[in-house]
């Protein structure tokens, strides 16, 4: 009942901000919507903890796979209403700060808790820091410091699925001084058993400026040396397949 209701809410809030406008809601009305998914993450909580208690049997630890429950936690208890909060920045702000402090901890019980869910957890841990990464734009210490932690994170999840293009792009948007990190990355996430295909698009950021002869430096914000600049640039030609015709210089012998 609690997770139709979150699913009603978000939905029809998702409407209202798809016509253009904002959800307009009172500070009151947020707080409500936050206790509401609060809830359900406490009820899907519980439930974990009692499917994998000690003492059941090999029925009872199925039902939280058969049911999807950690998914549907994740979708309907927490990143639904993210996705919400983010569309209606700058107004909800402060709510959703409160709403991912209060979202990390519990993830974080579960990754301990629930470890037959880890390789969940430790994704959710890093959505949810790099949307508190994306939130912050004023206190950069404080960016630093969940881009940080969303890369700590990331990195585990690639390490015990390697396969996952998907993670390597995370890892890509959480890279923010070293532009060869940025074009390794990009390129795993394409190369691998399950590619990314919507890193083709971060990779182009990292490539359009470099081929357009605008400033590297201005534009990606990252100081690049000679060599790097060079050799992100041979990989962007390839990568586009554009190739430079090479002109015979005229020349003229003298009998």
């Amino acid at each position: 009942m609690v997770e139709a209701k979150c699913i009603e809410v978000d939905n029809r809030q998702a409407e209202v901000t798809l016509t253009g406008s904002p959800a307009r809601l009172e500070n009151e009305q947020w707080q409500a919507l936050i206790a509401l998914h609060r809830t359900l993450r406490h009820d899907h909580h519980d439930s974990l903890l009692a499917c994998h208690h000690p003492s059941g049997g090999p029925a009872l630890k199925r039902l939280a796979l058969k049911y999807a429950m950690p998914a549907r936690m994740w979708r309907h208890g927490i990143h639904s209403f993210l996705e919400l909060l983010r569309h209606n920045l700058p107004n909800s702000y402060e709510n959703m700060i409160a709403f991912i402090y209060l979202a990390y901890p519990m993830m974080a019980l579960l990754y301990d808790t629930v470890p037959a869910f880890g390789h969940t957890w430790i994704e959710c841990l890093g959505d949810l820091a790099r949307y508190r990464m994306a939130t912050e734009d004023e206190d950069l210490k404080d960016r630093e410091v969940w881009a940080d932690i969303g890369q700590h994170w990331y990195f585990q999840a690639s390490q015990s699925s390697p396969t996952m293009g998907r993670l390597y792009h995370h890892l890509v948007i959480m890279t923010r001084k070293s532009a060869l990190q940025k074009l390794s990355l990009c390129s795993k996430s394409l190369c691998v058993a399950v590619p990314f295909r919507c890193a083709r698009e971060s990779i182009l950021t990292l490539f359009d400026p470099i081929l357009a002869g605008r400033s590297a430096h201005l534009h990606l914000k990252i100081q690049l040396s000679a060599f790097d600049l060079a050799f992100i640039r041979s990989h962007a030609l390839l990568f586009k397949r554009k190739w430079i015709a090479l002109k015979p210089k005229a020349r003229s012998f003298s009998r």
